[in-house]
């Protein structure tokens, strides 16, 4: 009865935990018998368990909506991650507001990633908004080929500790690298439409253009690896004045880094 009591109570504290997880130790801290019976209560999501609709109609929420996963943005979910590890809150083992449908990349790179000591805490799908002020960029560089490189850059908007969150996530699922393999396969797969409005209109044609598409993925936030793509073409006097043609004759090269 008394660990029934004790994780009623730790529901009602995790969105607490969430803002300041560094006052907070797990339910079954010290207690391996508890620990064990927790996670135990992870199988019950599974095929045929008595909590398989509560896993259904979590990807089902998650599908009507947007398919894509909420850390990558790219992927399609497929599996469901616990935002505060099992391992480190077993409590939180089946409680929904914790379950969150990812990819598979996501999910296995996310891990049990979990700030205990620093409180820096990767963003939370359903209670977190990620910042709508421009902070990825994308550099774009022209030379035998077309180089791409993703960054992320502090502005005004955005406190110390917001954009470490945002530093935290892009570098524990890798996403520099992540976003600048999809930029090449997004330019390649484009380059046909950026000759064929540049033998039509020009310079100026392609750089609307550009601009129509950037406009077109901010949609989907002003941060999403296309939007920072689209924009930093579109300001690429280089690229729309026919640099873009480096595409159909030499490899894309995606260039790893990052930084302010």
């Amino acid at each position: 009865m008394g660990a029934r009591t004790g994780i009623i109570n730790a529901y009602s504290d995790y969105e607490d935990v969430l803002r300041d997880i560094r006052r907070f130790t797990s339910l079954s801290n010290g207690s391996d018998v508890l620990t064990k019976a927790l996670l135990g209560n992870y199988a019950l999501l599974d095929r045929g368990r008595p909590l398989e609709d509560l896993r259904n109609s979590i990807f089902l929420t998650a599908l009507s909506q947007n398919s894509r996963c909420p850390l990558c943005e790219r992927a399609q979910v497929c599996a469901l991650d616990h935002f505060l590890p099992k391992n480190h809150f077993p409590e939180y083992s089946i409680l929904a507001d914790n379950l969150i449908p990812v990819c598979e990349r996501c999910n296995r790179l996310k891990g049990d990633e979990c700030d205990r000591v620093g409180g820096l805490l990767m963003f939370h799908a359903y209670f977190d908004e990620f910042p709508d002020e421009e902070i990825l960029f994308t550099e774009i560089n022209i030379d035998k080929t077309v180089s791409i490189r993703y960054l992320l850059r502090h502005c005004e908007g955005i406190d110390d500790f917001t954009f470490k969150r945002v530093e935290k996530q892009f570098e524990t699922l890798g996403l520099f690298d992540f976003y600048q393999m999809e930029a090449v396969s997004e330019l390649t797969d484009q380059v046909d439409l950026y000759d064929e409005t540049y033998g039509s209109l020009g310079d100026s044609g392609l750089r609307s253009t550009l601009s129509a598409l950037a406009r077109g993925a901010e949609r989907k936030g002003v941060n999403h690896w296309k939007a920072a793509l689209y924009r930093a073409l579109s300001r690429s006097a280089e690229f729309c004045g026919g640099g873009y043609r480096k595409l159909l004759t030499a490899p894309t090269n995606a260039t790893l880094g990052h930084g302010r």
